[in-house]
């Protein structure tokens, strides 16, 4: 059975965390939620969620691949060295890492964006150029194993590509 980890922050995109969590279930894929710490935490649209799961207690050799949701919760985690080191290590295993609108932020700060071809919501296009990544502004992006996506209504392709390639992986 397969397995992903969604991280979570306050300040979440609900959308970007409800679609997704949805339909990776809806796959019979075991999703995990992963937070700096087990609590609730809270959307910027009121949607609350509790993290299943601390990243510190975690290795990515457990799962199949992680999605990050966008709204600012990709600016927390990106200042946390587990959560960056966590997806970095997705990336250099060949796993699926997935984020969406301000989601690539955190890939930024993970140092696994140099030189890919990435889409993210427009505001973070200057971020993304200044870390070597070229900006495609598609709705959805795919280069090697990292998918991106720009906002929430890229969220029915990402996720089609998304659990397209778990099931190959």
């Amino acid at each position: 059975m397969k397995k992903i980890a969604i991280l979570i922050d306050n300040m979440y995109e609900d959308s970007e965390f409800i679609y997704p969590y949805y339909r990776l279930l809806e796959a019979d894929i075991v999703v995990d939620i992963v937070g700096e710490k087990k609590t609730l935490y809270t959307a910027k649209h009121g949607t609350s969620i509790k993290a299943t799961h601390v990243v510190q207690d975690l290795n990515s050799s457990e799962y199949d691949g992680v999605y990050v949701p966008g709204g600012y919760a990709p600016d927390g985690l990106r200042t946390n060295p587990e959560m960056t080191a966590f997806v970095k290590s997705f990336y250099d295993t060949k796993k699926l890492v997935c984020a969406v609108c301000h989601g690539p932020s955190l890939l930024i700060s993970a140092g696994i964006l140099k030189g890919k071809k990435v889409t993210s919501f427009p505001s973070i296009k200057d971020d993304i150029e200044n870390a070597g990544t070229f900006y495609t502004n598609k709705s959805v992006e795919q280069d090697e194993n990292i998918i991106t996506a720009q906002d929430p209504n890229a969220l029915p392709e990402m996720m089609k590509l998304f659990l397209k390639l778990l099931q190959k992986h």
